[in-house]
Formats: structure tokens, C-alpha cells, sequence
């Protein structure tokens, strides 16, 4: 693992006792909590067994021999950690970022990984989100050679360009995971399921596929045999696999960083252009612009564009975004309470962490009601979003993620829940 050049914070056991329990009452929604965030802590050895640490920020910490057997590190961001011998026996990394993460020798048995994501985290370190601003932090490819991986639940993990070198995937479903160009030589595949895993260019040389579901025409994608190798090689490598939409947008250019005064201006001019029904000023367009943090509380942004835009953490409490088109948008942790977002468009938004308690999301009327324009959450990620009196009537929900929102008081009627993940109200 690259060396960072970052000073390590050493916390004692109770000082973690301390960060763990207000990251609860942060989850919780109750006062005096606040979000885990231990970017390049050295907490290597303490015991974080059991604790809740859904969606905290990890990026490069040290955890080496540390125990978080059962630990729930759902959403978290473990990117280019050290877990190397740490103890995560049952513990839960569903949708994990944990690119470039050092798990060498670490224990993950009957762990739930359910799409985690375990690339080489060199290729997307530029541009990563969240923590990894950090110049010159480059953790390279994951390493998970000897890891202990038996039991796990690993479907549609990421594991591209990743090292598992004499890994034991022992019973561990694999199916509709991405291996392709990773290093699995000599690792134990006995029983595991690799139905419709990407094994495009990956190195399978000694590995172990006694009684492993795997799909022949996908095997022979892989990497056998020495010769294999060297057809690889001469021909640059394996053929590339197909081009992946949300990696490519994970590897885009940084983007542009907005200006208070401008932004300000901006929203100025949408008001008059939606006084003027178009015919003076300027429709708001933040299209691919960076707006993390931003105080839009209150605003106006009916019918204006943001895809792509970055709103993670941004306070948009109150604001009014009917019709607004924000596919793809990034507005993980974003404050939208009581915010109207009747018609809106959010398309593979992400909304994990998302606030929209009494925000509308219903349908609009257009026109005198002639027309109905439904909020289109199509594909959307809102696991763990706090759903609490939330107006999704007629919302389209069409295969979107709402794993873990309390959703008990939403109101969900004649929303198109088609393929939707629900998982428990």
C-alpha cells in the first residue's frame, strides 16, 4: 500500500467507544449524534465488534489485527484501508467502497458483500468522491491474497484489476461479480457460485473449482494455463471487457467548482427567467458542476438542469425543484427536507444518506391538470435514507435502491415499485 505522507490520529478504545456511539445517534436521528469520520486514523487492534458504522468515512485508516466481527459497514468508505488480519467474521460491507483496501490475510467468513466494491483503486483515485482529495494517496490494486473468504455473500462485488492470490472463497457466492483482470492464482473456489461472473482476463492458474458453479463459455475467458498467460501478454493483455456506464463516470474529469458569488448570480437570473416564462434571463444550468456543501436552502430551482452536478452534503431544505432534471446527480447526505420535488427527474441519482422527510415527491400538474408529470427515481440510490412523512404518490421507483430507509410513514401509493429493493419498512 502506498505511503500517504498523512500524520496518523491514534485513538484509544474508549476515545472509539465514543465516535461509535455518536455515529449512532447520527443514524439514529437523535441529538448530539454525529457522522464517523476517521480518515487515516490508526485504529489497528481495537475492537469495533458489532458496532453500526453504515455510510462512516474510513478512506486510508488502519485497522490491521482489529476485530469488527459482525460490525455493519454498509455505504462506508473504506477506500485504501489496511484490514490487513483484521477479524470481520460475519460483518456486513453491502455496496463497501473499498477500492484498493489491503485485506491481505483478513478473515471475512460468512461476511455479506453484496456489491462491494474492491477494484484497484489507483485507476480511480483522481477522481474518486467522498474523502479522496488527498494528493499523492494512491493505494493501488486491493490486495486480498490469503484473505479468508468462506460463506460470504459476495454477489455482483467489484473486484477488477484486484490481487487474491491464494484466497479461500470456499461456499462464497460469487454470481454476476466482476473479476475480470484479477489475480487469482492458486486461490480455493470449492463450492462457490461464479454464475455469471466476469472472468475476463482474470488469472485462475492453480485455482481450486472443485464443485464451483461457474459458466463454461465465462471460463474460458480466464486464464489457465501458462500459455494462456503468454497469449495475454503478447496481445496486450485480455480482450478489454465491455465499457461499464458508472465506472467511466467514476473516472470523468473533476469536476468544476462553482463560485458562491456566481452560483448566487445564477439563481438570480432564474428567477427572472421563470418570471418571464424564458423571454429574459437565464434558465439555471448546473450541469457537471460541483456543488458539495452549498447553501441552497429555500431556493427556487423549479425546471432547472443538474445532471451530474455534485450535491453531496449540500442544505437544500425547503427548496423548491419541481420538473428540475437531476440525473445522476450525487446527493448523497443532502438535506431535503420539505423540499418539493413534484416531476423531478432523478435517474440514477444518488441519494444515499439523502434527508427528504416531508419532502413531496408526488406527481405535478401541468397545464390546468391536463398533464401529469410523475418524480422519475428510475434506478435511483437511496439506501439509508430517511423517508419519514415523505410524499412519493405516483413516484416512478423502477429499480431503484431503498435498502434501509424508514420508510414506514412514506407514502408509497401508485408509486411504480417495479424491481424496486424495499428491504424491511
Amino acid at each position: 500500500m502506498a505511503q500517504d505522507g498523512k500524520s496518523r490520529i491514534r485513538l484509544s478504545q474508549e476515545q472509539l467507544d465514543r465516535v461509535c456511539e455518536r455515529h449512532l445517534r447520527f443514524l439514529e436521528g437523535r441529538p448530539n449524534g454525529a457522522r464517523a469520520n476517521l480518515p487515516f486514523f490508526d485504529l489497528s487492534g481495537l475492537n469495533l465488534s458489532g458496532r453500526n458504522l453504515t455510510g462512516a468515512h474510513m478512506s486510508g485508516v488502519i485497522l490491521r489485527d482489529a476485530k469488527l466481527v459482525g460490525t455493519l459497514l454498509d455505504h462506508a468508505d473504506l477506500y485504501g484501508a489496511d484490514l490487513r488480519g483484521a477479524n470481520l467474521t460475519e460483518a456486513r460491507l453491502i455496496r463497501t467502497d473499498m477500492r484498493g483496501a489491503n485485506v491481505r490475510g483478513a478473515q471475512l467468513d460468512g461476511a455479506t458483500m453484496v456489491e462491494v466494491d474492491l477494484r484497484d483503486g489507483s485507476v480511480y483515485n483522481r477522481n474518486s468522491d467522498g474523502e479522496m482529495k488527498v494528493v499523492g494517496f494512491d493505494p493501488g490494486p486491493a490486495d486480498m491474497a490469503s484473505a479468508r473468504l468462506t460463506n460470504a455473500n459476495m454477489a455482483r462485488a467489484r473486484l477488477s484489476g484486484s490481487f487474491a492470490q491464494a484466497a479461500d472463497f470456499t461456499n462464497t457466492k460469487l454470481s454476476g461479480a466482476r473479476l475480470d483482470r484479477t489475480d487469482l492464482r492458486g486461490s480455493n473456489f470449492t463450492g462457490a457460485d461464479l454464475r455469471g461472473a466476469d472472468l475476463n482476463g482474470s488469472d485462475l492458474r492453480g485455482a481450486i473449482l472443485t464443485g464451483t458453479q461457474i459458466d463454461d463459455e465465462r471460463l474460458q475467458q480466464a486464464i489457465r494455463t501458462d500459455e494462456d498467460a503468454r497469449r495475454a501478454a503478447k496481445e496486450g493483455a485480455a480482450d478489454a471487457p465491455e465499457p461499464d456506464v458508472e465506472e467511466e463516470a467514476a473516472v470523468a474529469a473533476e469536476m468544476p467548482t462553482l463560485p458562491t458569488e456566481q452560483l448566487d448570480t445564477m439563481l438570480k437570473q432564474h428567477m427572472i427567467w421563470l418570471g418571464t416564462s424564458g423571454k429574459q434571463g437565464n434558465q439555471l444550468d448546473l450541469t457537471g458542476l460541483n456543488l458539495e456543501g452549498a447553501d441552497l436552502s429555500g431556493k427556487v430551482m423549479t425546471l432547472a438542469k443538474g445532471t451530474g452536478a455534485k450535491l453531496r452534503n449540500a442544505r437544500l431544505h425547503g427548496a423548491q425543484l419541481q420538473a428540475a432534471q437531476f440525473d445522476g446527480a450525487d446527493l448523497r447526505s443532502a438535506d431535503l427536507r420539505s423540499a418539493d420535488l413534484r416531476g423531478v427527474k432523478l435517474d440514477r441519482a444518488i441519494l444515499i444518506d439523502c434527508q427528504l422527510d416531508n419532502a413531496n415527491l408526488g406527481m405535478l400538474l401541468v397545464s390546468a391538470g391536463a398533464k401529469v408529470m410523475r418524480a422519475s427515481l428510475v434506478r435511483a440510490r437511496l439506501a439509508g435514507a430517511s423517508l419519514l412523512r415523505t410524499n412519493m404518490k405516483g413516484s416512478d421507483l423502477t429499480m431503484a435502491d431503498l435498502t434501509g430507509c424508514d420508510r414506514s410513514s412514506a407514502v408509497l401509493d401508485d408509486a411504480i415499485l417495479e424491481g424496486t429493493r424495499l428491504g424491511a419498512a
